[in-house]
């Protein structure tokens, strides 16, 4: 008796997608227990995984390819989780401030100088 998991492991592939063939009919002695585990009826040898494959259509590079392929998605998925986290619960960054130029006065009398004179003197 051996599980589904050892098989797919030994193939590349997850064991849902393991499930799947054997649902469709493509992987003979199978059966599921009463609490609905699929098994395989017999030993799990060599010969057996290597007709898997070939009924499967598998090779080890099929496998590698697959296994780089469901860490991207699943990388991408994180990174998407990240995101929305950071949006959501952090708040936003702060632009940093740039110095302001210092403005020129124009030409001319330095305040308290002439000007009040010239007020008072109308008087």
């Amino acid at each position: 008796m051996s599980t589904f998991k050892q098989l797919a492991s030994l193939l590349g592939i997850s064991d849902r997608q393991l499930r799947r063939y054997a649902e469709a009919g493509k992987i003979v002695g199978v059966y599921t227990t009463k609490g609905g585990h699929w098994r395989l009826r017999g030993q799990l040898t060599p010969a057996r995984v290597d007709r898997a494959r070939k009924v499967l259509r598998l090779n080890p590079a099929i496998a590698a390819v697959r296994r780089k392929e469901y860490f991207k998605r699943a990388n991408s998925v994180i990174k998407d989780v990240q995101k929305q986290w950071k949006q959501t619960f952090e708040p936003p960054k702060k632009k940093p401030v740039r110095p302001m130029k210092q403005k020129t006065l124009p030409a001319g009398p330095k305040p308290g100088e002439g000007i009040q004179g010239d007020l008072f003197s109308q008087w």
